[in-house]
């Protein structure tokens, strides 16, 4: 008895760690493998407890609806009570999906491969295989724009009495920064109009010791980290005003530096500047 037991256990174990493991896969979770163990382990809990009380009255099987989200909790390290309950029905679908395709693998196995028909098996698996391939690439993109949109962050900034507002993507890709202050940089996306002199238009930013005075004022020299430019020199330029709104709360700093590119950063036009993390958490709550 305690060897089919632990036998019980062990198959728990392997399979909340393949669930949990499939579930990270699908919602393009980065994976721990101790929290993801850790997580597995807890997931036993429920047959130790049975094994030792031996019975299953109301408590133990509330118990077990609950322990799923302990498992979800520590495996992801998730702590919005939303994004929680959105990776539990996750972990659900995955369970009910697998659960689903043991089965149906299962009857056809029985009803076709004693026959011969071991084809209609490797159909099977084939379709079943291709259907996940398709389902994981179609929750990886919503799931790439749902984050997406949680990065973006509204700005607004004035130098020089011009004024530019619109979407900023937080971004710990953008490794702009002043190697003096130490200061990230922005990298805010500027139509060509009049609002804005022409000088910040040119290929060449060379140019912009040309800028009226206001602007010189605050010009700042960056080297680009962009590949095969390290020598070249980015124009920056400190704000005299910088707020970001996040989250329902909007929040301001000063001396912002920022550089302007008149390339597209976003095709789908879902932001039009690109700011480092710190630039948001240093901001000062208005």
């Amino acid at each position: 008895m305690a060897g089919y037991a632990e036998g019980i256990i062990l198959f728990n174990f392997a399979a909340d760690a393949m669930l949990l493991f499939a579930t990270g896969l699908i919602s393009s979770r980065s994976i721990q493998w101790t929290r993801l163990l850790a997580a597995s382990f807890v997931g036993t809990i429920p047959i130790w407890v049975y094994l030792v009380s031996g019975t299953a009255d109301l408590w133990h099987k509330l118990f077990m609806l609950l322990i799923p989200v302990f498992m979800v909790r520590i495996a992801f390290q998730l702590t919005g009570a939303a994004r929680l309950f959105s990776m539990v029905l996750t972990f659900y679908f995955v369970v009910f999906l697998t659960g689903g395709i043991l089965f149906g693998f299962r009857s056809i196995n029985m009803q076709y491969a004693a026959e011969g028909k071991a084809s209609i098996v490797f159909f099977f698996i084939l379709s079943v295989t291709i259907s996940f391939y398709f389902i994981q690439r179609r929750l990886f993109s919503l799931g790439t724009a749902k984050r997406m949109a949680s990065q973006t962050v509204t700005v607004s900034f004035s130098i020089c009495g011009n004024n530019w507002s619109g979407r900023g993507l937080v971004d710990t890709g953008n490794a702009l920064r002043d190697p003096i202050s130490a200061k990230e940089v922005a990298i805010c996306q500027i139509g060509r109009t009049n609002e804005w002199p022409a000088e910040l238009f040119e290929d060449d930013s060379s140019g912009c010791v040309n800028l009226p005075d206001c602007w010189t004022e605050k010009l700042v020299w960056i080297p680009s980290k962009t590949i095969h430019e390290e020598n070249r020199l980015l124009a920056a330029f400190r704000t005299e005003s910088f707020s970001v709104e996040a989250d329902g709360e909007k929040r301001t700093a000063e001396r912002v530096l920022v550089t302007f590119t008149t390339k597209i950063l976003s095709n789908d036009q879902s932001f039009d500047c690109l700011l480092h993390p710190n630039m948001v958490r240093e901001s000062i709550e208005r």
